[in-house]
């Protein structure tokens, strides 16, 4: 009897260890996800929710040596240069104190905030002025009426990544259901001032920190989304020290 009840209590024995492993597990990882989130939020100084996300298994036991792993961080509500944004990034071989191989991120400036900067900026960007940013497949938009007689308009526009924001150039313009490049808008008489609006500008989103690339520019549902490259990094820095400690 004995010897038949040896391997269920060997058994059961090691369930309740492996489930006092999972347990401990899951609160250090929810312990370190705080902590990151925290530190994330103080250097973003973002005024919207923060989260971050471990990958892999017992992500929250391998914060106790020191190696975090990947990390997925949101934020919401960072804002530079005046202008609002949401960004997520994607961190690789995290340590705890804050360094890490390298990662990618997107900024996504959602398109009301977006034309809440160009008007804020004084720039008629990209003939904004009157037009409701906005976004389909072929790119960024900018609809709206124009001229005495109000016709409406639909201005597509492409976007390109500069080394510290982006660059918006119109391309055609539709109105009354044709579709005209925007060399042929200039020549026409009497669409001089349209033509003026629509000029490339660009939007600055200011000095990005260090070790931050910008790589790309698209439209998505959510917005201007810019894609960035992260280098690999330490923490070294007194201001990520500091946001780690906090």
């Amino acid at each position: 009897m004995k010897l038949r009840r040896t391997p269920v209590l060997v058994t059961a024995g090691i369930t309740a260890a492996l489930a006092g492993v999972f347990v401990a597990d899951v609160v250090v990882e929810h312990t370190a996800q705080e902590r990151i989130a925290r530190a994330a939020g103080c250097r973003l100084q973002a005024r919207g929710p923060v989260t971050a996300e471990l990958s892999g298994t017992f992500a929250g036991l391998r914060a106790l040596t020191g190696q975090v792993g990947s990390v997925h961080l949101a934020a919401e509500g960072v804002r530079r240069a005046d202008t609002d944004m949401d960004i997520k990034a994607d961190l690789y071989d995290v340590t705890r104190d804050g360094g890490m191989s390298g990662g990618r991120a997107t900024a996504t400036i959602p398109y009301e905030a977006l034309q809440k900067r160009l008007a804020d900026s004084g720039d008629a960007a990209a003939g904004a002025e009157g037009l409701t940013v906005g976004g389909d497949a072929k790119g960024l938009t900018l609809t709206g009426t124009v001229g005495g007689l109000g016709l409406p308009v639909t201005v597509h526009a492409s976007t390109s990544a500069t080394p510290t924001g982006v660059t918006i150039t119109p391309t055609t313009v539709t109105v009354l259901g044709r579709e005209l490049p925007i060399a042929t808008v200039r020549g026409l008489p009497g669409a001089s001032g349209l033509a003026e609006r629509l000029a490339p500008r660009t939007v600055d989103v200011g000095e990005l920190p260090e070790g931050v690339s910008l790589t790309g520019v698209r439209t998505t549902g959510a917005g201007l989304t810019l894609d960035a490259s992260l280098a690999k990094s330490s923490s070294s820095d007194t201001d990520g020290n500091r946001c780690m400690s906090a």
